[in-house]
């Protein structure tokens, strides 16, 4: 990669790459993108985008420019330490540069998008870590005797299938208590901070937009689920009405002096159930995987399933879960059996009794 200089006599704004994304980051993106969309974006270009490319000019930028910046941090861009980013980083960052440059060609910086040519190696999927039943059933049991009142979020999100900030982002007001429904339309996330008036480098935060429009939706509870809540929420009530100011921002799952919870502290109180459980080698996320996984093998088709946990179309839900299906496609094939049979072709007459 060269710092080349611009060429004489150009029409268009010569700039460089990282006046560019600058510009784009605040302008562009910074209005219509979600808060953490944003934090990612910014952390991109500040740690590895400009650093590295950030002085070539944009009406000289190149696909082998782009090309060797990601075999580059594909070797050596794990700013924590030796070796290389993952392909699903590497593959974040080529669609943040293909939003940025798009744009770029549409204000006329450059002629074409030069990250259309980028290759980049195959962003494998990892297994998903599913509770199988008996697990599950355990899980159940140590959340339902672990001391902490806001341990049945454990539970809660095993019928749910919701995302961690979804969880600890859930507040009583977009909960329906007649109709055993609620809404979910906000995210807690600690995230970094951009507020200098805060002296910390990250902060916790609730935002009303989620990861994308179809994440805002409507969950419907299992009635004993929903019951379970009810209770849940008398037990709160009681509490509020011995120590006012008890959980005064609402939230449904709070810490037992009323704060509420952040992503990192209720994974501990998750931790401490998957230990009392005697489950190893698993995660929070695993209780939307199994979530799902037991909503498929219990019959729920794959567009309910997909618009109960916010993805963006069903497709996304059958690549993530097809697997769960095998048995019920097996079941559902073999429903055919009575058309094969019955346009099986008659046996021929036996001899003499032709007509």
């Amino acid at each position: 990669m060269t710092d080349e200089q611009p060429a004489p006599g150009q029409s268009i704004e010569v700039i460089t790459l990282g006046e560019w994304m600058d510009r784009w980051l605040e302008s562009y993106a910074k209005p219509t993108v979600k808060l953490s969309t944003y934090c990612s974006y910014e952390q991109y270009i500040r740690s590895h985008i400009k650093p590295q490319i950030g002085m070539l000019y944009m009406n000289r930028l190149r696909v082998d420019d782009l090309q060797d910046f990601f075999n580059e941090r594909r070797q050596n861009g794990n700013v924590k330490g030796p070796g290389g980013l993952s392909p699903k980083t590497l593959t974040n960052m080529r669609n943040l540069l293909h939003l940025a440059l798009d744009q770029a060609v549409k204000n006329k910086l450059m002629k074409e998008n030069p990250i259309e040519g980028v290759r980049l190696p195959k962003n494998v999927q990892r297994e998903m870590r599913v509770l199988s039943r008996e697990e599950q059933d355990r899980l159940i049991r140590a959340a339902r005797q672990a001391p902490e009142p806001a341990a049945f979020g454990v539970i809660f999100d095993l019928f749910t299938g919701l995302r961690l900030g979804e969880l600890c982002g859930l507040r009583w007001q977009n909960v329906d208590m007649e109709q055993g429904t609620f809404q979910v339309c906000e995210t807690r996330n600690r995230l970094p901070n951009h507020d200098d008036s805060i002296a910390a480098s990250t902060t916790v935060k609730t935002v009303s937009s989620t990861k994308t429009d179809h994440s805002r939706r409507t969950v419907y509870l299992l009635d004993e689920l929903f019951q379970d809540l009810k209770y849940y929420k008398e037990i709160q009530d009681s509490i509020a009405a011995e120590y006012p100011g008890y959980n005064q921002e609402g939230y449904v799952f709070c810490q037992e002096n009323g704060q509420p919870y952040e992503p990192r502290t209720y994974q501990d109180l998750f931790k401490r159930c998957v230990r009392q459980a005697g489950i190893r080698d698993t995660n929070f996320h695993a209780l939307r995987h199994t979530f799902a996984t037991r909503s498929l093998e219990q019959g729920m088709d794959v567009v309910t399933l997909s618009r109960l946990l916010g993805h963006t179309n069903p497709s996304i839900t059958m690549d993530k879960y097809g697997h769960a299906l095998d048995d019920h496609k097996r079941a559902s094939v073999g429903k055919l059996g009575g058309l094969y049979t019955g346009a099986k072709k008659p046996p021929s007459p036996k001899r003499g009794q032709e007509r």
